[in-house]
């Protein structure tokens, strides 16, 4: 893989210091001069990489998504039968004792900035679209080889990425309404309503309980 250029380098550091500063005060908040205290650069040096602020905020998007998609990749690096692999999904994104409270703090306010930009609207679809597009591959794999049984694999894997953001926001927003461990354990009984399981897992790979 190519080592980035410094350009790529330094636009990277500054979307993680807008992230820092919203995890703390919020989007609206965040100024030039915090995100450049944060990121330990200039204010000019923020100004030269991006037109605005918002231009920071979709590259920080981009840097999230990227970083979640390379966790997915290594805990799927190894696939154990589409059911397993289902529920490692699910275990990846609502194991919420092990979630980081800023990034989780960030996502949600970054899909409250998606109703007002259509820049930031459009990364958090496409997000959300991998996402689903990985369930209904999971799914679809299961259901070829005789492992799952479900007649529609997108509305399916349209269901479970609903419910994962749904949990991301009541958690980020009212988290005392979610007993405590019950996220993952619940949404992989949502899934096995959905898809059938012929074999059920007995741990996922993520090692939650």
């Amino acid at each position: 893989m190519p080592r980035p250029t410094n350009t790529a380098e330094r636009r990277a550091q500054i979307a993680r210091g807008l992230l820092g500063v919203m995890a703390k005060r919020g989007y609206d908040g965040a100024s030039i001069n915090d995100i450049a205290r944060r990121a330990r650069v200039a204010p000019g040096i923020v100004h030269y990489h991006f037109s605005s602020k918002l231009e920071i905020l979709v590259e920080a998007v981009r840097a999230l998504t990227a970083g979640h998609a390379d966790r997915v990749e290594r805990a799927l690096a190894e696939p154990a039968g589409a059911w397993q692999d289902l529920v490692t999904l699910i275990e990846l994104h609502l194991d919420l004792k092990h979630a980081d409270p800023s990034q989780l703090a960030c996502w949600i306010q970054i899909a409250g900035e998606a109703l007002r930009h259509a820049a930031v609207r459009a990364e958090l679809e496409a997000a959300l679209a991998g996402l689903a597009d990985r369930f209904a591959a999971v799914i679809a794999r299961g259901v070829a080889a005789g492992e799952l049984a479900c007649e529609a694999p997108a509305a399916a894997a349209a269901a479970l990425t609903a419910t994962i953001q749904g949990y991301f926001l009541v958690a980020a927003t009212a988290s005392a309404v979610i007993p405590r461990g019950s996220a993952a354990t619940t949404a992989v009984v949502m899934a096995e309503a959905l898809v059938a399981p012929r074999r059920r897992a007995t741990r996922a790979r993520t090692g939650a309980r």
